[in-house]
């Protein structure tokens, strides 16, 4: 604080009764006069912050029965509007709630500071004082300095023996006239309201005049008096309500049917219950009426009126006694009526229409969740009323309470839904994007507003699916090009017949389906004819090729990941390769290339069938058809603990091996043709055939590369080949030195030939031999050392003459 601020002060102070004494006069000048209690409580901290050289004084008042102190007066801070703090907020409120005063030198270093905007947060000294009287807390005023300051004990006395005092009594005679008015107009009303009874009116008259009173002395928007019938229902009597307000008359009768049934009263300051589209949490007294000891009826207050910008007030308990003092007189106006036949009537006439309401309601919600897609039906401020299963399960709620969620804070669109509300503008088949509680979703929607009978806009429907589930209905529009059916296998061998016969079998089931067969041999091929054969043949086939991802993104690719849940993810998420399937087949390639804790969650996906997405919690079913493939021993992967053994039961349920090329030769002709014709199409080179000469090297050929490496030798040979045929000398160069001379001396040749072929089957023979030596017998081991199947392997032995060893 400055010097000179600090030494006035002081020799003020020397003299304390004469600036008692100043501050007294100054305030019996406000007191004496006409102004209202904010006028004069802004007088008096004018005179304080005049008298103690402060920068800022400001008092609060605690309002009602609430916990809020309430700012009435204040000079020296900026901003406007009226300023509320919760006990023990802030300094000021701590001292409020401590009940005892409070100084803070330095804001900025005390812990118990919260600095509050345009409050105490523009401040660096602070000293609060109570305003108690006995035990009873009625408000808090301070002092604030925007430089450091001391507050001496003298001063502290002065404000704690003068300047509440004079607060204080200035409260209390404001509220003890406060409290003289309310009993005047209470008198007024039981006065006029008498002389309407007495005056001859019917039951309608009255309990209108009753009803309006009631708004007008208590300031409700709403009344509503209802009679009790001899059976204990209620009948509508009379409602009074505000210009502009929607009542729901449906949720009042429960609280009124509570109060007539145990003839106790209700006050509530937040009560669960509609008041206009979409609109919570209102205040309600609902009162009995009582008739030598029986209740007749109901009278019930909604929602307190209050100043525009002020916050809603409960109902308190002078509200209650005000209407216990007239419920004498509605009560015996109601028991006037019981006598006539009109009571019955009127409970006849609500009861049909409450059941043809409620049959109404129970046809349209029946509708509403039968509808296969979500439904979010929406009021004419854009904030969602309802909503079906389906919508509460894609957005993730548990539950939803109407009128507390704007459709914006969930779907994405522009213009927004709200926008499109306003104007009446509707669509169908649009993408939007849904922010649920598993992160942002693609989804396809509909949206159409609905409009009264005076063509305005009073609402809105959406219906909306998952792109997900959006691409099982498109046919091709994910995934590759379905092109290959069982007729197009090409191959007569009985080897490729079985496996044929094999795949069409499984394409009729819902099985996870294993191919297995090395590279080149046509294991997609299969896959998309299972596909085209089974009943997921209308969906997308989508193929992913396992060992082409890389480890690390291997699982989002297949699952999905929701917005933020890795470095470098989309902000919006990504739906996965099973999301995508939705429908149709997933084909998953080289399944042995997936790293174990991948294989852990994709085996919970097969048990489950459902996902869940990298960084959700959302469990999303998934409906498509699991076909893999791989070229390598699943089995020996598992002896190797590089596969899971109850993955590899999920998937190979039914197993198809696909037979290399070596195996059926018969079929290199079949094969020949057909790549002929179709890379002859694509060239200008005329190519009709291959020669002598070339099919028999073709059909000497091993083809470790299978059918794919015999597509590449004929596109290859047509690209040069000079003529109508393919000769020996446009084959590629390593395989030009293989094979027969066809000529004169062929039968020379043959002979040769069949004798290299002789030497060729004892030596596989010993090759053979040697693997199962090398493996102690085992033949899984002895596959591995030659880099076959265990399947090829036995073959090549039973066709050697070879028998198997005995495996224990």
């Amino acid at each position: 604080m400055p010097l000179g601020v600090c030494r006035i002060w002081k020799t003020s102070m020397h003299n304390g009764l004469d600036s008692e004494n100043r501050i007294w006069r100054e305030a019996q000048k406000l007191l004496t006069s006409h102004l209202t209690l904010v006028q004069k409580l802004q007088g008096i901290a004018e005179v304080v912050v005049r008298q103690f050289l402060v920068d800022s004084c400001a008092i609060y008042l605690l309002e009602g029965h609430s916990d809020e102190l309430v700012i009435q007066a204040c000079i020296g801070r900026t901003g406007s509007g009226k300023v509320r703090l919760h006990m023990g907020q802030g300094i000021t409120g701590l001292a409020a709630a401590e009940k005892k005063t409070i100084q803070v030198v330095k804001m900025s270093a005390d812990p118990r500071a919260v600095l509050l905007e345009n409050q105490e947060g523009a401040y660096q000294s602070i000293v609060a004082v109570p305003l108690v009287e006995g035990d009873r807390i009625h408000g808090v005023f301070n002092l604030q300095s925007a430089s450091e300051r001391q507050f001496s004990t003298d001063e502290i006395e002065v404000l704690d023996q003068v300047v509440k005092p004079i607060i204080l009594n200035q409260f209390t005679r404001a509220q003890s006239a406060e409290i003289k008015q309310r009993r005047t107009n209470e008198l007024r009303v039981l006065n006029e309201l008498g002389q309407g009874i007495n005056s001859g009116l019917g039951l309608d008259e009255t309990l209108e005049l009753i009803a309006d009173q009631a708004i007008e002395t208590v300031q409700a928007n709403a009344v509503v008096i209802r009679f009790v019938a001899e059976d204990g229902a209620l009948a509508l009597g009379t409602v009074a309500v505000k210009s502009g307000i929607e009542l729901d008359l449906q949720s009042e009768k429960k609280f009124a049917q509570y109060v007539a049934d145990f003839g106790e009263p209700i006050l509530s300051d937040c009560t669960r219950m509609k008041w206009g589209p979409g609109s919570f949490g209102i205040s309600l007294v609902c009162i009995p009426l009582v008739l030598n000891d029986r209740v007749v009826g109901t009278v019930t207050l909604l929602d307190k009126i209050v100043p525009a910008g002020a916050v809603k007030k409960p109902f308190d308990v002078d509200d209650l006694n005000l209407l216990f003092a007239i419920s004498s007189q509605v009560a015996t106006k109601i028991e006037e009526f019981r006598l006539t036949n009109r009571l019955g009537e009127s409970v006849r006439n609500e009861k049909r229409q409450e059941a043809e309401l409620g049959k109404l309601y129970s046809h349209s919600q029946a509708l509403f969740e039968s509808i296969s897609d979500g439904l979010v039906a929406l009021d004419s401020r854009g904030f969602i009323s309802e909503v079906n299963a389906i919508a509460k399960g894609i957005f993730g709620f548990e539950r939803l309470i109407p009128g507390e969620i704007k459709i914006d804070e969930l779907v994405e669109d522009k213009p927004s839904l709200t926008e499109r509300l306003g104007s009446g503008e509707g669509f169908s088949h649009r993408e939007v994007r849904l922010t649920t509680t598993s992160g942002q979703v693609a989804a396809l929607a509909n949206f159409q507003p609905i409009v009264d009978a005076e063509d305005k806009v009073s609402g809105a429907v959406m219906t909306f699916r998952e792109m997900g589930e959006v691409s099982s209905m498109g046919n091709g529009g994910l995934g590759v090009r379905r092109t290959f059916s069982f007729a197009d296998l090409i191959g007569k061998s009985s080897l490729i017949e079985k496996t044929r016969e094999l795949a069409r079998i499984a394409a009729g089931t819902d099985s996870n389906i294993l191919i297995q067969g090395e590279t080149g041999t046509g294991k997609e091929v299969f896959a998309q004819a299972i596909h085209n054969a089974s009943r997921f043949s209308k969906g997308p086939f989508l193929a992913v090729n396992c060992a082409a991802l890389p480890w690390d993104l291997i699982e989002s690719e297949l699952f999905g990941y929701v917005g933020g849940a890795f470095t470098g993810a989309r902000t919006k998420g990504s739906l996965g390769k099973f999301e995508l399937a939705r429908g149709g087949t997933l084909f998953l390639d080289e399944i042995g290339e997936i790293p174990l804790d991948v294989q852990v969650k994709l085996l919970r996906v097969l048990q489950e069938r459902a996902i869940v997405r990298v960084g959700g919690d959302r469990t999303i079913p998934i409906d498509c058809r699991l076909v893999a493939a791989t070229n390598r021993d699943l089995s020996q992967a598992v002896q190797e603990q590089k596969f899971r053994r109850d993955l590899l039961y999920r998937l190979n349920v039914i197993t198809v091996e696909v037979p290399p090329l070596r195996e059926r030769k018969e079929d290199i002709p079949l094969f020949i043709g057909q790549f002929l014709k179709s890379w002859a199409a694509k060239s200008s080179n005329v190519v009709q055939d291959v020669s002598n000469s070339v099919l028999a090297v073709l059909l000497e050929y091993e083809w470790p590369g299978n059918v794919r490496e015999l597509g590449n030798v004929i596109e290859h040979s047509i690209a040069m080949a000079k003529g109508p045929l393919i000769e020996k000398e446009n084959l590629p160069v390593h395989m030009q030195a293989t094979g027969v001379r066809v000529d004169k001396t062929l039968k020379v040749e043959v002979n040769l030939f069949e004798k290299a072929q002789e030497d060729y089957e004892n030596s596989v023979r010993r090759l053979y031999l040697e693997a199962l030596r090398l493996g102690q017998g085992d033949v899984p081991k002895a596959a591995q050392i030659l880099g076959v199947s265990r399947a090829t392997f036995y073959r090549k032995i039973k066709k050697a003459g070879l028998s198997p060893p005995s495996q224990k």
